[in-house]
């Protein structure tokens, strides 16, 4: 096929034949040129036409202005500029001049003239004019006598002109008939045509075998210049790929590949070898691609881009022959073969090219289906050109597609880690980077792709908003210490919007309820009501709940020790629930109240329940609640007075009117209050049973008038004698009526209880002291004989109403009354044995009536004496032994303060009656025992105050309240000591 270069070669041929100074021309610079012209266009313009030399000079100036006109298309050509240089002003002045000479020169002289017109209106497009002229000269040529040489280079041109006009036969003709020639010039130029007529008439054959017999003679492959004949390299070159272009047109087998390979030039075989590869691969033969790429591959000389080039090419060729992984390893090594050894003139660019439109036809083969191989082209060229970004983010977007996210995570990481990269394109493959890792929803793909954005991304909106997603990572993975620690920092840091500080802060309490770092919570949600003002009721809420479950969780331990319960009640503070709702306020004073009362902080349990109490809201239940706790503090304390005012207050409906006010009257009673009107309405209520007959015992003893009100309560008591007993006695104690009490103690139902004794022997205690007095001052009057007799029968008179004071205690049955009365027959029947040895004898007496005297006195006597003797031995046997004693020895100890008097004057008594023995000395100890004072009383009820559940201060208030105290506390004490002791067993 004809190029520019075949055209200049010719227009040059042309111009040496027709000038005979065209050496000379073509030896002229561009400034001799315009000055020879210049010249010659003066000369001409002064010159006539009829002289000699016109006409010469006139062709001579058309030469000169053809040459410089192909001389300026070629600088036209080198500038890609149409007519820029004046090319087609020169050829349009040259091509006026031949046709004005054509008028004048003579007919044998037409055919240089033609030729160069031709030549020119060729160079100016207009082709038709130039093939006319050519035909001219053809058929004119031996009528005309036209030089051969020319004729031949006509029907070159000629061939020429219509092979550019697709008439590839008639131009055939043409060349064969100047290939006749023997000394036609550019021959090669000629066969090489004649090939492509070949070709284009589908004489393929005949094409290949017309440039093969070319090719086998390199030597004549050769253009004509100035200096003569040259080997044109170049052309050889071109003749040999249009070879290989020729072969591509049917099936290349390893013989066209040999003889492609033997026609090759030495120095360019190499080049020639990896075009033909090339071109085989283009027209689709892959096979018969590969085996050359082999040979090329082969060559030693290559260098280290040539080898990465074929690298690259055969990688692509291995692809289209559906050999992947062959392309892939093939393209893996071309790619770390520029790793190892780079590439050096502006290689790169072109490797990077091919690998990259490798990479991009791979890809879109696999667009519907990505596989690994793809992938792993793309991992192989961003490893080689980390700097394109648009291959990188395909890699990362098929990694992705693929579900292979850590790959896609490391091509993302290409641009954020390298600063050639501008910083949005790095802040992108970051964001990118986590896009993907979030995708995976691989926890630790996740937390790696936060640290890599946090640690290379600036700070900003979308730096915090990751920090929250590494958080939350943490969180999720249940990992809620750190996660709260990290939630925490953001919710405090200023720069992070209000959406996720608020959701960070909530998060990061919630992590610290899931670890059950309630004291952290609870701090932390009160900082939250500081930072987060528009949320403060939100987080003070959380923190009093959370207060609250700390609170409650401590109180209901039982391991927690009293330190760790007053720290939990410091806590408390009244600050913590300013603004809190009714609800909060209620928990609050509840979880304070069981905390004081477990740490004996007795200001603050009640402090905390009258706060309780105070709030409008509390339920009737929960009032109910707080009031008995109130009443129930205030008795353990023995305060019955703050207790009575309390329970006061409680109106529960599932507490009887009888048991409400029962209670009331009990407390008031204990508080040394007016105890009646509520055990008066509790037995109109329909108190019954044991508690009714103690309530009526109260009620006569607490009443200004308890004889008349016993009387009243008698009609109910008789029904209790043993009750109705204790309550004359103590009535009795009280006021000593015994005449009052007559008619209750004449009833049928005190006939066998000991009041009426008890009552009976006070009077038998004071008549047994004035029948003592009166016997013991009765003196024998020995006046005479007739007073002394009166006397002694006054004395024995005396003495039987001694026997008779012991016949009546006898029938009391009252050890004390018998000792008292034994005494008395004991001391004044044994005085009456000394008084009746102390009477002086008779005068006048003989010894013998003397001693007979004393013998009667004697005898008289002894009756006295044995009544003496019985009686001390009866009283020294109860002073040794006698149940009956002691039972009132202990009757005295345990005795009410009301009878303590009375059974006092009786061991009194008892005491003066002579004797030895253990009972003696149990009485005397009795009386000698320090009686318990007021002052032990109030102490004794301060220690059991202060210690309600000391079972040993309990027991020593209970003895001394049995003593000295109300009779209602020795029984409300057993109550509280039997209700300890259960619940210690329990």
């Amino acid at each position: 096929m004809k190029t520019l270069n075949d055209i200049l070669t010719l227009a040059a041929f042309v111009t040496g034949i027709l000038a005979p100074n065209g050496a000379f021309a073509d030896k002229m610079n561009a400034d001799t040129q315009d000055l020879v012209i210049k010249k010659m266009e003066r000369v001409l313009s002064a010159m006539d036409k009829n002289e000699s030399s016109y006409l010469s000079s006139q062709q001579r100036l058309a030469d000169l202005l053809s040459e410089r006109a192909r001389m300026r298309f070629m600088l036209e050509v080198e500038a890609n500029c149409n007519g820029c240089k004046g090319s087609q002003a020169d050829r349009l002045k040259a091509v006026g001049i031949y046709e004005s000479l054509l008028k004048d020169v003579k007919i044998n002289e037409h055919g240089p003239i033609l030729f160069q017109l031709a030549h020119l209106y060729e160079m100016a497009g207009q082709n038709d004019k130039a093939i006319s002229l050519y035909e001219s000269i053809v058929k004119d040529a031996k009528k005309k006598n036209i030089n051969p040489a020319i004729v031949t280079r006509s029907r070159v041109g000629l061939g020429d002109l219509l092979f550019a006009k697709g008439k590839f036969k008639e131009a055939r003709e043409n060349y064969l008939v100047a290939l006749k020639d023997s000394k036609l010039e550019n021959r090669s130029l000629t066969v090489y045509n004649l090939a492509w007529c070949e070709f284009n008439t589908d004489n393929l054959k005949g094409a290949i075998a017309t440039l093969e017999t070319l090719l086998k003679t390199p030597q004549k492959i050769t253009r004509d210049t100035d200096e003569g004949s040259r080997y044109d390299g170049a052309f050889h070159t071109d003749i040999m790929r249009d070879l290989g272009t020729f072969y591509t047109k049917q099936d290349v087998t390893s013989k066209e590949i040999n003889s492609f390979e033997a026609l090759a030039p030495a120095e360019k075989r190499k080049d020639l070898l990896l075009y033909f590869a090339k071109e085989t691969d283009r027209i689709g033969q892959k096979k018969a691609a590969r085996e050359i790429m082999n040979r090329y591959l082969a060559d030693t000389t290559l260098t280290k881009e040539e080898r990465i080039d074929a690298s690259v090419q055969m990688a692509q060729i291995s692809y289209d022959q559906g050999e992947t992984a062959a392309s892939i390893a093939a393209f893996a090594k071309a790619a770390a073969d520029i790793q190892k050894n780079g590439c050096k003139n502006g290689k790169c660019d072109e490797f990077q090219k091919s690998m990259k439109r490798f990479v991009t036809e791979l890809h879109r083969s696999k667009k519907l289906k990505p596989d690994q191989d793809l992938l792993n082209a793309y991992v192989t060229y961003t490893n080689t050109f980390p700097a394109d970004k648009e291959m990188v983010l395909r890699g990362a977007s098929v990694a992705t597609e693929m579900n292979n996210y850590a790959v896609a995570i490391q091509f993302n990481r290409i641009i954020s880690e390298n600063k050639a990269f501008d910083q949005k394109d790095r802040t992108e493959a970051l964001q990118n980077e986590v896009s993907v890792a979030e995708r995976s929803k691989n926890p630790t793909m996740q937390r790696e792709a936060y640290l890599h954005y946090l640690k290379y991304a600036d700070e900003g909106p979308k730096a915090f908003e990751v920090r929250y997603q590494l958080a939350y990572l943490s969180y999720s993975q249940k990992q809620f210490q750190d996660a709260a620690g990290a939630f925490e920092d953001l919710a405090k840091d200023k720069k992070g919007t209000p959406d996720l500080r608020k959701k960070a802060a909530d998060l990061s309490l919630d992590a610290l309820a899931q670890v059950k770092n309630e004291k952290a919570l609870e701090a932390l949600a009160w900082d939250y009501s500081v930072i987060f003002p528009q949320h403060n009721k939100e987080y003070s809420q959380i923190a009093r709940r959370t207060l609250m479950n700390n609170v409650a969780r401590t109180a209901n331990d039982a391991a927690a020790d009293k330190s760790a319960l007053k720290s939990s009640l410091n806590a408390l503070d009244d600050r913590k629930i300013q603004n809190a709702s009714p609800a909060e306020k209620i928990l609050f004073y509840k979880n304070q109240s069981v905390l004081a009362l477990k740490v004996e902080d007795e200001k603050t349990y009640i402090t905390s329940l009258n706060a309780l109490l105070a709030i409008p809201s509390l339920s009737k239940e929960e009032r109910l609640q707080a009031l008995e706790q109130l009443t129930s503090y205030y008795e353990k304390r023995l305060d019955f007075q703050n207790a009575y005012a309390t329970a006061s207050r409680i109106n529960n409906p599932k507490i009887s009117e009888k048991e409400k006010e029962f209670r009331l009257g009990t407390l008031a009673d204990l508080g040394g209050m007016d105890a009646s009107k509520h055990y008066r309405r509790a037995l109109k209520a329909g108190l019954a049973g044991e508690r009714a007959y103690v309530v009526r015992t109260r009620l006569v003893l607490l009443s200004s008038s308890p004889v008349k009100e016993l009387k009243e309560q008698a009609k109910v008591l008789k029904q209790k004698p043993s009750m109705l007993n204790e309550t004359v006695l103590l009535v009795y104690g009280k006021t000593g009526d015994a005449k009052g009490l007559s008619a209750i103690t004449g009833m049928k139902e005190m006939r066998k209880q000991s009041a009426v004794n008890f009552i009976a022997k006070q009077y038998f205690y004071e008549k047994v002291g004035r029948e003592a007095n009166k016997i013991a001052q009765h003196k024998l009057n020995t006046k005479n004989d007739r007073v002394l007799q009166k006397s002694l029968t006054d004395r024995i008179l005396l003495l039987k109403r001694a026997d008779k004071l012991l016949e009546e205690s006898l029938a009391l049955k009252d050890v004390t009354a018998q000792m008292l009365a034994l005494n008395v027959v004991s001391v004044e029947n044994l005085r009456m044995v000394q008084d009746l040895a102390g009477l002086p004898l008779p005068a006048g007496l003989s010894e013998k009536e003397k001693a007979q005297y004393l013998g009667l006195l004697k005898n008289q006597s002894r009756p006295y004496l044995m009544k003496a003797r019985v009686a001390q031995a009866k009283e020294q046997e109860i002073w040794t032994r006698s149940n009956a004693l002691a039972m009132t020895i202990k009757d005295y100890q345990t005795a009410r303060p009301e009878l303590k008097p009375l059974l006092g004057r009786e061991l009194s008594l008892l005491n003066q009656v002579p004797g030895k023995g253990p009972m003696k000395s149990a009485l005397e100890d009795a009386l000698s025992e320090r009686p318990f004072s007021s002052r032990d009383l109030v102490s004794a009820r301060k220690a059991v105050a202060q210690s309600p559940s000391d079972l040993k201060e309990i027991e020593n208030l209970k003895m001394i309240e049995t003593k000295i105290g109300h009779p209602l506390m020795p029984a409300y004490l057993e109550a509280r000591i039997s209700h300890l002791q259960r619940g210690k067993s329990l």
